[in-house]
């Protein structure tokens, strides 16, 4: 199959994916779509028990040498406003592109599929995963026992997520790449009281407001400033009329860092800070953290071995790029099985964000992930 008609391929798939966009963990359009793809390639496949995730093997599983390449399949809950003859009509939407790294992972397993032959050193595990918007699918994956046995892994995110790098350039580099990423809740509670009478009640608005400064002082006065962190309140909610002081008030925000310490860190002082702000204030904080992924620290030997491979394809590369503030659950693999998380630019002329309504790709070279993540697998495979 040459480069054009893999290309025309995957267009069509990305496309037909992109008018089913599904949320979450449960995706039973989508997984039916990819089940039915691979199942006509002849492929085995083994679903995930927690969820819409699967995997399959082509090449030489009995060998026990097995390096896997990953996509995510999942959408948002986004309308979409594109006005593509193909946008999705169903109140979600793949702002995101992974509607265009589920078809890239199904391309690679036609490549693959194709190149059977030189698979005889071992076996590339496909692994299609969901969730990865709420950091779940790959814990899921890893905890039904589904990348048992893998002793590498690769993935790649399209899009414009690299907003420097020119549209048909990689990013293939080691060391940190995407930072950790997880949520608080912040629940002040207080004493309501008439807005006249602020002296009888206890003011949860008023506490929060403190709260919300002495967490951002954690970043400008508790952490070095060469160490990239984010702190961000973004949502507040409480009161109901203007001239009563409520009883309660909640907070919610993310931090992200590229260091387990930083992260440890920022969880204990902002329950400390909460909860000492309140007392002080004859109120009471409770503080809710939900873990979401760690920081994505990507293999040198593996990017390397990447970055070879992409010399002799001819593809394009980035000198070098800035570690993104984003998360990424592939993370959680990564604390698992060596490997390296890829980025590949399809920025267009509008360079629309990734998460927005008017998100699109250009979709003319989403052939050269397929063939870079196969052939480095080959490699890596050949090697072992």
């Amino acid at each position: 199959m040459d480069n054009k008609k893999l290309n025309d391929m995957i267009i069509n798939m990305r496309r037909e994916l992109h008018r089913i966009p599904e949320v979450g963990t449960d995706l039973p359009q989508t997984k039916k779509y990819v089940l039915d793809k691979l199942k006509s390639l002849g492929l085995e496949v083994k679903e995930c028990s927690l969820d819409s995730g699967m995997v399959c093997d082509i090449g030489n599983v009995k060998s026990g040498n097995i390096v896997a390449i990953r996509a995510d399949m999942d959408a948002l809950p986004i309308v979409e406003e594109t006005g593509v003859e193909y946008a999705s009509k169903n109140g979600n939407m793949h702002a995101c592109g992974h509607d265009a790294h589920t078809a890239c992972l199904l391309g690679a397993a036609y490549y693959l599929s194709e190149n059977k032959d030189r698979l005889k050193n071992g076996a590339v595990r496909l692994v299609f995963q969901a969730a990865e918007e709420i950091a779940k699918g790959a814990k899921n994956l890893l905890k039904d026992g589904l990348l048992d046995g893998v002793s590498a892994i690769v993935g790649t995110h399209i899009g414009t997520i690299v907003t420097d790098i020119p549209n048909g350039e990689f990013v293939l580099q080691g060391g940190p790449l995407m930072a950790s990423n997880d949520k608080f809740v912040i629940k002040v509670i207080g004493k309501g009281s008439h807005g006249a009478y602020p002296h009888l009640g206890s003011d949860p608005i008023l506490i929060a407001s403190q709260i919300v400064q002495a967490i951002y002082n954690i970043k400008s006065r508790e952490i070095i400033a060469t160490d990239p962190t984010v702190i961000s309140i973004c949502i507040i909610n409480g009161g109901s009329q203007y001239n009563i002081i409520p009883s309660e008030v909640t907070l919610e925000g993310n931090f992200r860092t590229f260091s387990e310490e930083n992260v440890k860190f920022i969880r204990k002082r902002i329950k400390e800070i909460s909860e000492s702000i309140a007392i002080a204030n004859r109120a009471k904080a409770e503080v809710i953290m939900e873990w979401g992924c760690s920081p994505v620290i990507n293999d040198n030997k593996i990017a390397e071995e990447l970055s070879e491979v992409c010399n002799k394809l001819g593809f394009k590369k980035s000198a070098y790029f800035t570690s993104s503030m984003a998360g990424e659950d592939f993370a959680e693999y990564l604390h698992k099985i060596p490997g390296t998380f890829i980025f590949f630019s399809t920025m267009t002329e509008k360079n629309t964000p990734h998460h927005n309504s008017k998100f699109e790709i250009d979709e003319s070279k989403l052939y050269q992930p397929s063939i870079l993540m196969s052939e480095w697998a080959i490699k890596h495979l050949e090697n072992k």
